[in-house]
């Protein structure tokens, strides 16, 4: 089965071509790794696919669904750049994205949530305290808090360190052995071997 279906998915800001005629097909339980530079169009083309702008022309299906609003509790997105509220906490952030997504979650899955990736020994510290990566760390974590079938993350591991690079990309083939799909964007070259997994 495949989850993302894109069919000439092209977008225009007046005479910028930014997603030109984008085809692809991923799977049920893939790792897809979306390669190119700063600029290239990645991050549109995933706002695009999750319903934040619409496509200039072109057609997508996600989880074999072509109405987004249906699906929309079963996708999980990590941003390219996350945004919280400096006055709640990582836990109070990860309530209130799951209450976003229709579910009501415990203290105790958030803690488990933020355990998975590196957050716990903060969970009740304000975001407006959180480094970069440490915000990148949360971003992840929304993503993931109300457990869906397909998560977009977008440059999961930029900006951060090399050993919370390494979590991360754990934490994404593990997501995978649970039956998840990951579709996920990265300039480095360097990490194709792992994306294309």
């Amino acid at each position: 089965m495949n989850v993302i279906e894109a069919a000439g998915i092209t977008k225009i800001y007046g005479s910028k071509t930014v997603v030109d005629n984008v085809d692809l097909k991923v799977k049920k339980g893939e790792i897809y790794g979306f390669l190119g530079r700063n600029g290239a169009g990645k991050s549109t083309f995933i706002n695009i696919i999750t319903g934040i702008i619409k496509p200039t022309s072109g057609s997508f299906k996600l989880l074999d669904e072509p109405n987004l609003k249906k699906v929309k509790h079963r996708i999980g997105v990590l941003p390219d750049y996350s945004t919280f509220y400096d006055s709640l906490t990582a836990i109070d952030h990860l309530k209130y994205y799951a209450k976003i997504s229709g579910y009501k979650v415990s203290t105790e899955h958030c803690e488990y949530i933020l355990k998975r990736v590196g957050l716990l020994e903060h969970a009740h510290k304000k975001a407006g305290k959180f480094s970069f990566g440490m915000k990148k760390k949360l971003g992840i974590a929304q993503a993931i808090i109300h457990n869906p079938d397909l998560i977009f993350l977008d440059e999961p591991t930029s900006g951060i360190d090399a050993e919370s690079g390494l979590n991360i990309q754990k934490l994404i083939v593990n997501l995978q052995k649970e039956g998840k799909t990951i579709f996920m964007t990265s300039h480095n070259r360097y990490r194709q071997e792992f994306c294309v997994m």
